[in-house]
């Protein structure tokens, strides 16, 4: 069994994608789409908290009516912090070359008019819970007030209903996108419809609930004249494609078990057996059991002897949980699914006396959290990218556009992790480098102060010449 979500790979090159290519390798391809809709659905409704102890049962009838089912929401805890430590301070979109343009301030009113940081946001859900995470980027047909308005649209897609289908020759080039449509009448067998873009063709097939027959509709083929970029973007943090509850699932499933029984045990004695010594409970095993579960319930035991020549006695043989062992294993597994990826306890309190403020910091995981976040922005900013290129491809198209000398790779992308963590030395850090000569630009990246130096650096020295000189520190 595969781990992650699948690549999709086709052995064509850009240049061989005709309709009849496609429809030669749609089979393969929504076998392998389906297989990877399936387990995306599932992690994401697990992340919402459809966790397994929910099926849980006990082993006999009259145990039914003890058995909790403790939902422990670790994994969407940790995704939500995931989402909020790399995105709670909105991204940047910083000119890297001063060109003498105004067009990155118009850029930046579009990306806050296309609500881009509720987008990146859901993105983000998407790709920590199941692996991966899609933006949908086209123009918008009718254009008002390119002053204040964006050209364009972007959507954040539902992952399970969209892929990108790749070459599996070196390079892996992006061939074209897939974005499926549920289509449901009433009372009626459920449907798809399959919307692919190429960069010079978008074309519509009609499938069955099993994606096993497939029909183009000829009427719905349009070329795709000016804007040729494939509309998808696809991003994720790792080049695996695994979210955190795919590999976090196991750990989950046992804190929710360990929880689950150990409350049960609260309310019961675990494993208790009833051994009657001389007692006829009943004259056959149902009456048996009816007169066992009525003595539990009402919590008094009539014991009558069987045989008036001896005594009759009831005894308990039971074996009760060590609390503590299991208190110790649980906090082990615990911590071991938050360091895994990365995220800190909030509620631990990691202390050995005299520490310092950063070594509580370290000891409660948020300079690995720090270090695994800067891996994951490794990954994002390559899509990011993408998305920037097709938003300053449509600008460009369209007339009187305030956006139309940038580049891509003229624009730095900003992520603006919160470093503010025991401020205090940091910043008595900065003021020893500053105090001893070093660039502003050095000592924030020394200190840590900011996850930005050099545009932070930039403004120091800006407002620093500013200054008179007798007003400088």
């Amino acid at each position: 069994m595969s781990i992650g979500v699948e690549k999709i790979k086709i052995p064509l090159k850009p240049n061989e994608i005709t309709a009849e290519n496609i429809s030669l390798y749609l089979p393969s391809i929504m076998t392998i789409f389906n297989k990877n809709k399936t387990k995306i659905r599932k992690n994401y409704e697990i992340c919402k908290g459809q966790h397994e102890i929910l099926n849980k049962t006990r082993l006999y009838d009259d145990q039914a009516d003890i058995n909790n089912q403790i939902v422990e929401p670790h994994l969407y805890a940790m995704v939500d912090f995931k989402c909020g430590y790399v995105l709670g301070n909105p991204k940047e979109y910083a000119q890297n070359k001063d060109k003498g343009t105004d067009d990155i301030n118009y850029l930046t009113k579009y990306i806050t008019d296309c609500n881009m940081r509720t987008i990146d946001s859901d993105v983000a859900k998407w790709i920590y819970a199941t692996g991966v995470g899609y933006y949908f980027i086209q123009p918008k047909e009718i254009i008002e007030n390119v002053d204040k308005i964006a050209p364009f649209n972007i959507y954040c897609l539902e992952a399970d209903n969209c892929a990108k289908v790749y070459s599996s020759y070196i390079g892996q080039e992006p061939l074209f996108d897939i974005i499926v449509t549920p289509i449901k009448a009433p009372n009626s067998v459920e449907k798809f419809q399959i919307s692919i873009y190429t960069s010079d063709w978008y074309y519509l097939f009609d499938s069955d609930s099993l994606f096993s027959t497939f029909s183009i509709k000829e009427d719905k083929t349009q070329a795709r004249l000016i804007y040729k970029m494939l509309p998808l973007v696809e991003k994720y943090s790792n080049s695996d494609r695994l979210g955190i509850v795919e590999a976090g699932v196991a750990l989950q499933n046992a804190l929710d078990k360990m929880s689950s029984t150990t409350l049960d045990n609260i309310e019961e004695v675990v494993n208790e057996l009833y051994v009657f010594i001389n007692v006829l409970l009943g004259k056959d095993n149902e009456e048996k059991r009816e007169n066992f579960q009525a003595m539990r319930r009402n919590g008094v035991a009539e014991i009558n002897p069987n045989n008036p020549q001896f005594n009759a006695d009831l005894k308990t043989i039971s074996t009760t949980l060590e609390y503590k062992g299991v208190s110790i294993k649980y906090q082990e597994l615990k911590q071991t699914l938050y360091d895994t990826f990365g995220v800190p306890l909030a509620s631990s309190s990691v202390s050995s006396g005299g520490d310092t403020g950063q070594a509580r910091m370290l000891g409660n995981g948020w300079d690995n959290a720090y270090t695994v976040i800067l891996k994951d922005i490794n990954s994002f900013i390559e899509a990011d990218r993408e998305v920037l290129k097709r938003i300053l491809f449509i600008c460009k198209k369209v007339a009187n556009s305030k956006v139309d000398e940038l580049e891509a790779s003229e624009i730095d992308i900003k992520y603006n992790i919160n470093r503010s963590d025991n401020l205090l030395v940091k910043s008595q850090s900065y003021s020893n480098f500053v105090d001893r000569n070093v660039p502003p630009e050095i000592a924030l990246n020394l200190c840590g102060l900011t996850s930005d130096p050099h545009t932070v650096g930039k403004i120091i020295e800006d407002y620093s010449a500013t200054l008179n000189p007798e007003q400088k520190q």
